[in-house]
């Protein structure tokens, strides 16, 4: 799971489970009226800027350069183009690019608020806009031959536009005002959704996406597991930074190893009996007080091997005996919190 820098080495405090970012990164402003965030003077002038690159280059990387516009670069001349990589530049318009043969095209932290000019680019296999002021998800149905399609920090308030693109995997929108999941049936070679820091109150269209590995939908408003019984192939599941109460639900989804239910309010340990390939448990920060529940759940789950139950009324109240405790009941593990067992 990946994460933005400079958070808490708790993993369910990474609540943006999306793309890494760089320490320089500007960080956008996320008001409604759209006001700039820290002032950066573009480049003065581009003229020259690529005749030091063969014609035959593959890969352009164009990182931090403090670019305001890609038109007139010169990009015409690289034919065998495949990757191009503008993150962390001045950009406030998607220039047309001439290079068809280009598989990868990346735009993270720029100041987009449309998404326009691409949709002649149909060998894409991967496309990254996070970090931007895009509003609505338009204009990339021509890209059928993406994978990888990487919406992370925008200001997206509604999935749809995104049927045509089949042969996605990976689909990342966090960190947007998404209120519900939806529009996403046609996406059936997904594996991995990743909505974490929207507004989402209920798990719900997400039937059709049989082939879904992960999901993740922290830091959303959720108070009940639910519409996840057909996704039979889910290993990885992050709910934290919730409101759910109870565990359930879970019942088909047998191949799960990975759950974070961390920072919600659970008050029993239950509904993890079929979760027989279980690996990693992430409880911390709930209401949890029975180590009975602990062991009556878990100790029959013998590929276990990393449990949180920090800053759980059974930590906190009896914190001198609490890793002894967990590390009796289940002898198998390898970790305990953050710590590894000795």
């Amino acid at each position: 799971m990946t994460a933005l820098d400079d958070v808490s080495t708790n993993p369910t405090d990474q609540v943006v489970p999306e793309r890494h970012v760089g320490a320089d990164a500007y960080v956008h402003s996320d008001s409604e009226n759209d006001e700039a965030g820290p002032v950066e003077m573009g480049r003065d002038t581009i003229d020259g800027f690529l005749d030091d690159i063969p014609d035959d280059a593959e890969e352009l990387d164009l990182v931090h350069e403090r670019l305001t516009t890609i038109e007139n670069l010169g990009f015409e001349r690289f034919t065998n183009l495949r990757r191009i990589s503008l993150r962390q530049n001045l950009l406030s318009k998607l220039h047309p690019l001439p290079n068809k043969t280009l598989t990868e095209l990346d735009f993270y932290d720029n100041r987009l608020s449309r998404i326009e000019n691409i949709d002649h680019l149909t060998n894409l296999t991967s496309l990254d806009l996070s970090f931007n002021k895009i509003r609505r998800v338009e204009r990339v149905e021509a890209l059928t031959n993406l994978t990888e399609l990487f919406f992370v920090a925008n200001k997206i308030s509604a999935i749809g536009g995104l049927s045509p693109l089949i042969n996605l995997t990976n689909l990342e929108l966090g960190a947007n005002r998404i209120r519900a999941i939806e529009n996403l049936d046609a996406l059936v070679n997904l594996e991995q959704l990743w909505l974490g820091k929207n507004k989402i109150t209920k798990l719900e269209g997400l039937d059709k996406l049989r082939n879904l590995k992960l999901l993740s939908v922290q830091s959303n408003r959720l108070s009940k597991i639910e519409g996840i019984a057909h996704l039979s192939n889910l290993e990885e599941l992050y709910l934290s930074h919730n409101a759910i109460t109870k565990i359930e639900g879970l019942d088909k989804n047998a191949n799960l190893q990975t759950l974070d239910l961390s920072a919600n309010r659970v008050v029993v340990l239950e509904g993890l009996e079929t979760l027989s390939r279980l690996t990693e448990l992430w409880m911390n920060d709930n209401k949890l007080t029975s180590y009975e529940d602990i062991e009556t759940q878990l100790s029959n789950k013998t590929e276990l091997e990393t449990v949180y139950f920090e800053r759980n009324p059974l930590q906190l109240e009896q914190a001198a005996t609490y890793r002894l405790k967990l590390k009796t009941i289940l002898p198998r593990i390898t970790q305990i919190d953050a710590a590894l067992v000795r």
